[in-house]
């Protein structure tokens, strides 16, 4: 089984990394082989991914798909009485989609707020809107007593042509540096996504591979879990960085290109 990371590893923004939908593919044919996308990323919806993988010439279906605004709407539905309460969605509609289908009710930062109403959690993810407004209305609410979750601290998100932009660790810092509230952390390197995947495949963590762009999210997460891991440099990561890391970062092998994971294998 083989569980990849989307940006910087599948495509880069609106540009599909060289290589990957004929390894997919390859990968696809072999006899007992299954795939599985775990993605930080939580502005858009698991159907939003699966359409533009297809596009790329990587069909997958939703099932397949792991995000973590996915996993922060499970975490919080497997707590006590999550249906009925109030999320300020700090991010994309993945996010607030994801909540509102576990029965959260969400509030955006825009919205006029309702008199009297408690928010019971702060969710926060890459926000491309995010303005001081909304920084506001988030810490208000946490200093309110609003648990504050960061569906992930990525601080930079691989974009086209080798560039990076701001990721939704730079919204999270903003809004603990105003509140000085640490948020709970859903995403990788936290296990969750990976332990879901591994649980629908019914699959023991030596026979997954983990496929990432980063030490510090995909290659930690599946060394936590005695994972395999692959980091490929076609993202954030470069092979000086690699060697680097921390022993609980280090990855298993390093590729050049998503290429090599089927010349290899």
């Amino acid at each position: 089984m083989f569980v990849f990371d989307l940006d910087g590893v599948l495509y880069r923004g609106t540009d599909p990394v060289e290589g990957a939908a004929e390894t997919l593919a390859a990968l696809r044919q072999r006899p007992g082989v299954s795939l599985f996308f775990l993605t930080n990323n939580s502005t858009q919806d698991r159907s939003d991914y699966v359409e533009k993988l297809t596009r790329f010439g990587m069909p997958c279906t939703e099932d397949e798909v792991i995000t973590s605004a996915f996993a922060t709407a499970m975490y919080l539905a497997a707590g006590p009485g999550a249906e009925g309460k109030v999320a300020l969605a700090v991010g994309g509609h993945g996010i607030r989609n994801e909540l509102a289908r576990v029965g959260i009710t969400v509030r955006r930062p825009e919205e006029m707020e309702v008199e009297g109403e408690r928010i019971d959690y702060v969710v926060v993810g890459l926000d491309r809107d995010f303005n001081y407004h909304a920084l506001l209305r988030a810490q208000q609410a946490i200093l309110g007593g609003a648990t504050f979750i960061a569906t992930n601290r990525d601080g930079q998100f691989p974009a086209e042509g080798g560039t990076v932009t701001p990721g939704a660790g730079a919204v999270v810092a903003a809004i603990q540096a105003c509140t000085g509230v640490v948020p709970d952390v859903i995403g990788k390197p936290e296990t969750l996504g990976l332990k879901t995947i591994l649980d629908r495949a019914k699959a023991r963590p030596e026979e997954a591979v983990m496929i990432g762009d980063r030490c510090d999210t995909d290659v930690l997460c599946g060394n936590r879990l005695g994972v395999p891991t692959v980091l490929v440099l076609t993202g954030v990561t470069t092979e000086a960085q690699a060697l680097a890391a921390p022993p609980e970062q280090q990855p298993g092998r390093i590729l050049a290109t998503l290429r090599e994971l089927i010349q290899a294998s």
